[in-house]
């Protein structure tokens, strides 16, 4: 039998305030959304004690190089989960020939079988974010090949988003009822960027570039940092993001994301630095348009333990009931995929910018074939309820797919996140079982 490794303990600050610690490197979550320095304790002391050291000014603060280069991840409440055994494991596994990615690393697998029930999206567990202990990653441990492909199949569905008004990432429901100011901006720019000539390139990159300023300064008041968990705790400016609802959450990531995309990867050097200077902004707002869907599920099912039975079951009787649970779904999901997007973009920038990456985390999406563009709510019910279901399945542990799911099965978004994951090889040889 493996022997297990050793748990990590938790951080100085964290023991202090008596709050759970995240316990990932370089930084947990908590001192990473406080911006407090975050030191842990050797083995052969407790963490007790070695907050009441530092407290003293007894030990010094050293950096850990290994992860000096790591960017920051989301600020995002995360479960971390312990790594059970030691890396040994993860060569028994390669030797075996099985699927693995890097950032699973001291993740515990879930072998629960698909299909789901019918309130996959709806409840409170299904936004929980899992991630496991572990440093930053070189871009030698990646398939850059799959990376770029990923980047390349971005790029296409924005211009297919400019000249259709949908994509794998921007449901054609999404704003038909309700279309935010700052998505109207972004799908004007983005338009004016595909139709742009040599003689307007200029033109159009300076709007793009003050789009993006007047978007980030618009919501400057509403952007915040998370509220003092101890009362020790200097005070932030009033939260006010409670004040959007989660289509609004969503909508100013969708368009900050696309302003972003044209400068990470158009070529123009001035555009570039404007759009790395705004990527920790999007951080923020994706973890609070997560963080503002986590909650709104939680009172959804207060409201369906109440009484209300009918919002998250696609099967119940009535038109308007599935409509609902229809329209839940379309912004859940959305909001699934724009975190996804955006972290999975983001990281894959930071590789090929400074040579390291930190995985952010594992969530979970629908990745069933025809979902996504079902033209009604009869048409995505019928599929939601056949067959082996939604196939809703974290990111991490997608190659769940391989073995559940034929490549037909699954959606056009999904392909693309598995080809990020798991990189092009294992792709291919899905593939060619189906044949």
């Amino acid at each position: 039998m493996l022997a297990k490794t050793a748990r990590r303990k938790a951080c100085a600050a964290c023991t202090k305030a008596k709050r759970t610690c995240s316990k990932r490197l370089p930084r947990c979550d908590r001192c990473e959304r406080k911006s407090v320095p975050c030191k842990y304790p050797p083995i052969n002391q407790t963490a007790r004690e070695y907050a009441g050291a530092a407290d003293t000014g007894s030990i010094p603060i050293k950096q850990d190089s290994s992860c000096a280069k790591a960017p920051v991840a989301l600020p995002i409440h995360m479960v971390a989960s312990e790594p059970l055994y030691s890396d040994v494991v993860v060569e028994a596994q390669l030797d075996a020939g099985e699927v693995y990615h890097p950032c699973c690393r001291g993740m515990i697998r879930d072998t629960k079988s698909l299909p789901l029930g019918p309130d996959w999206f709806t409840s409170p567990d299904s936004w929980t974010i899992v991630r496991s202990n572990t440093p930053a990653f070189p871009k030698h441990t990646f398939d850059s090949a799959a990376l770029k492909q990923h980047v390349t199949s971005v790029q296409a569905w924005m211009r297919r988003w400019a000249s259709t008004g949908r994509s794998p990432f921007i449901h054609h429901r999404l704003y038909s009822q309700k279309m935010p100011r700052c998505v109207q901006d972004a799908y004007t720019a983005l338009s004016a960027y595909h139709a742009r000539t040599p003689q307007n390139s200029d033109l159009c990159l300076r709007i793009i570039r003050d789009r993006m300023a007047d978007l980030v300064e618009e919501n400057r008041s509403t952007t915040s940092t998370h509220v003092p968990e101890d009362l020790s705790t200097t005070a932030v400016a009033p939260v006010n993001t409670m004040l959007l609802d989660p289509l609004e959450h969503l909508a100013r990531v969708h368009a900050l994301f696309v302003y972003q995309m044209i400068g990470l990867f158009d070529g123009d050097i001035a555009l570039r630095a404007v759009a790395e200077s705004h990527m920790s902004t999007l951080t923020a707002w994706t973890a609070e348009m997560w963080e503002n869907a986590e909650f709104d599920a939680s009172i959804h099912a207060l409201v369906l333990v109440n009484g209300f039975h009918g919002g998250g079951d696609v099967v119940a009787t009535g038109s308007a009931t599935k409509n609902a649970a229809w329209r839940r779904w379309i912004v859940s999901e959305s909001i699934r995929r724009a975190w996804l997007l955006v972290t999975i973009t983001q990281s894959i920038y930071e590789l090929f910018r400074t040579g390291w990456t930190q995985c952010a985390g594992s969530v979970n999406w629908t990745t069933r074939a025809g979902l996504w563009d079902a033209p009604d709510q009869y048409s995505w019910s019928r599929l939601v309820t056949a067959g082996s279901g939604p196939l809703f399945v974290p990111c991490l542990y997608a190659d769940l797919l391989y073995e559940e799911a034929a490549p037909s099965e699954v959606d056009e978004f999904a392909h693309a996140v598995l080809v990020a994951v798991f990189g092009l090889e294992k792709i291919a040889k899905w593939k060619t079982r189906e044949r």
